[in-house]
């Protein structure tokens, strides 16, 4: 197995795990952003009930052959799952939840507060992430559609897909591998902008129930700092087979 290292370049198209490169100059490049995204959220310990484990994450670029069940064209179908959160939701698969502004309907990727009521389909086609979802009229047949993370601040990092026209660009969604004390972590992970810890956010609406959104816990522009509440949780997104 290989890394991509981000430009090619400067450090190549494709190296294996086992390079110097991989193993300590790479990582230790890249270990600060979820240490410190961590180390940020931590010290609100007093609202937050868990923590997710420290990992560095190493983006595989956006080639479909990082994803699984690639067949020389694409990759998938697969789903995705929480991971590392501490709460019920560990292992069961992500869903959509929909809105309609202006005519146009979109929609976050959100997961079930305890147990799954629906799984959504993902793939990376066209050196994408995408999302098989509802984007018509009742009773049509559901599109393929690519996840992004929204750079709208208002929007506060969400994961999602064909969010309204607005001035800030969307950010593509990738897979990283991890890394524990220089060791991989078995699977492969979602994130964007090197950062793979999301926000579960609860959200109860009604008769859609109880479920949580999705926000990358990413610094800079486009993001707003976020404290989170006992009924909130921090984790990962898993790629597995559906």
């Amino acid at each position: 197995m290989c890394a991509r290292m981000g430009d090619d370049s400067v450090f190549g198209p494709c190296r294996p795990v086992s390079d110097p490169l991989v193993q300590t100059g790479y990582l230790s490049l890249y270990a600060p952003m979820n240490t410190v995204i961590a180390t940020f959220l931590l010290s609100a310990l007093g609202l937050v009930a868990t923590a997710v484990p420290e990992v560095v994450p190493v983006p595989l670029g956006t080639a479909c052959t990082s994803y699984l069940g690639y067949d020389g064209a694409q990759a998938g179908p697969f789903i995705v799952v929480a991971d590392s959160t501490g709460r019920d939701v560990d292992g069961i698969g992500l869903d959509a939840h929909y809105f309609v502004e202006n005519g146009h309907r979109w929609g976050y990727v959100t997961a079930p507060a305890s147990a799954a009521t629906s799984n959504i389909s993902m793939r990376c086609a066209d050196e994408k992430l995408q999302a098989q979802v509802n984007l018509g009229v009742e009773g049509e047949d559901p599109v393929w559609t690519d996840v992004v993370v929204s750079g709208d601040p208002n929007l506060e990092g969400g994961l999602g897909f064909a969010f309204p026209d607005d001035p800030y660009p969307s950010i593509p969604v990738g897979p990283y591998w991890h890394f524990v004390d220089g060791k991989q972590v078995p699977g492969i992970f979602l994130g964007a902008r090197n950062v793979t810890t999301f926000g579960f956010v609860d959200n109860w609406a009604g008769v859609e129930g109880e479920y949580y959104l999705l926000r990358l816990m990413a610094q800079g522009e486009g993001f707003t700092s976020w404290q989170p509440s006992s009924r909130d949780a921090m984790g990962f997104l898993k790629i597995t087979y559906a």
